[in-house]
């Protein structure tokens, strides 16, 4: 029963991310960005438990990509641009396919080569999502479009990004 908790979670992220593109079809914007920020959590939980419950699998490693391709990929796309994207009609939606299909590739590759690394290889699409949220909050359409190909091009670069999640705290080392 308890190792049935991480794909319980993993499945609340999918719903989650659903539910948020049903709010975002209704133009109700804040409270898509709440499910989603929720589905971040339900993310990080289910990886927690998981590894605390040794019930990690490789059928969880793959329903946990789909469902953060759902809340962290098409859930933020779609939501930027109902909330400012749609103002440059075609370069916005282009930029809403292109960050969609580096959050694919990323989390497949991770799928493929990552899962057992200290930290990641490209940003972790949670983290592009919460960026992309804010930056559509905070600028105009056009920067807006720019930041999205910025954060899809950050996913599947090869730059290292750390995980919280298997850091080990060491001892700070004194400066002499």
């Amino acid at each position: 029963m308890k190792k049935m908790i991480p794909s319980a979670l993993t499945l609340a992220n999918l719903l989650l991310g659903f539910l948020a593109l049903l709010f975002i079809f209704k133009d109700e914007l804040v409270p898509a960005i709440c499910l989603i920020l929720l589905g971040l959590l339900c993310d990080f939980f289910d990886g927690y438990f998981a590894r605390k419950l040794d019930a990690a699998s490789e059928l969880g490693k793959e329903l946990d990509s789909l469902a953060d391709l759902v809340t962290f990929g098409v859930a933020p796309a779609a939501l930027v641009y109902a909330a400012s994207l749609r103002e440059i009609a075609v370069f916005g939606a282009l930029c809403c396919v292109i960050y969609l299909c580096c959050c694919a590739v990323r989390l497949a590759r991770f799928n493929v080569k990552q899962a057992c690394l200290a930290g990641f290889v490209g940003m972790p699409t949670p983290l592009a999502a919460i960026l992309i949220l804010l930056i559509s909050v905070l600028s105009t359409p056009g920067v807006t479009a720019i930041g999205m190909l910025v954060i899809g091009a950050l996913m599947v670069s090869r730059l290292s990004f750390p995980s919280l999640k298997k850091m080990k705290s060491e001892p700070a080392e004194e400066y002499r």
